[in-house]
């Protein structure tokens, strides 16, 4: 089955198709619009169905098109899922997040999984072996912690991140991003170790943009996958088929 998979964030716009479980082409976009997604589906007329997860506005026009050409779905709260939810207020979970759960516990092939997504936010998100969807945490991302520093003191900087761990800094900088960086993994390994102290057979993965500063960093068994929200979303397009 070749599946068109779209994942429209704040920030950009993500397409893919998939044949069966194969990411096969990818591209995103910075301001999605019918014209540009024709350009990119224009190369498979053999699609059989579509998935659209979408934290933004989405014009009818490219809805339309969607509901005309494809066998669609878009994602709510109300689309049944290859996992049981578990979450309390499932009206307010985010896409994302979901969709992260469903590729873990895919990924996971049976263990209790965890998805770690870093990005404008740090989402820990938990699946366990009975394939149900508990929950997970949300803290403030890379950016939002430099930006906090500097909006909200008199003098400190907003400092360009980069891969800078040492421990000691040696100017008010280097002060800045040991303990923004070193503070990040802290918190995430120690999140990490709560959880393998409750759930012993665990998987972890791990995704999102600023990942790469993170993952040579963290103590345990660790796979990063870059695409985790798009593998999730084929998986329930697959479900609903």
């Amino acid at each position: 089955m070749i599946r068109l998979i779209l994942d429209f964030g704040n920030t950009f716009q993500k397409c893919a198709i998939f044949n069966d479980e194969k990411m096969i082409s990818f591209q995103r976009f910075e301001s999605i619009n019918r014209s540009n997604l024709l350009n990119f589906v224009k190369e498979y007329p053999n699609i059989d169905s579509c998935i659209l997860s979408s934290v933004i506005h989405t014009s009818s026009e490219i809805v339309d098109f969607l509901n005309k050409e494809f066998d669609f779905i878009e994602l709510s709260d109300k689309t049944p899922l290859p996992i049981l939810n578990k979450y309390k207020s499932p009206q307010t979970l985010g896409k994302d997040r979901l969709a992260a759960a469903v590729a873990v516990e895919y990924l996971g092939q049976g263990y209790n999984a965890l998805s770690i997504d870093i990005g404008t936010a740090i989402k820990f998100d938990f699946v366990n072996k009975k394939k149900e969807y508990i929950g997970g945490s949300i803290s403030p991302g890379l950016y939002l912690r430099f930006k906090s520093l500097h909006t909200f003191t008199a003098k400190l900087p907003l400092v360009d991140y980069n891969n800078f761990h040492a421990l000691i800094g040696f100017d008010t900088e280097t002060s800045i991003l040991s303990g923004v960086m070193n503070g990040t993994i802290a918190e995430i390994n120690t999140f990490i170790e709560e959880y393998k102290s409750e759930y012993s057979d665990l998987k972890i993965f791990i995704t999102g943009g600023e990942s790469i500063y993170f993952e040579s960093y963290l103590k345990s068994d660790i796979f990063a996958v870059s695409n985790l929200v798009l593998i999730g979303l084929n998986e329930i397009l697959k479900f609903n088929e």
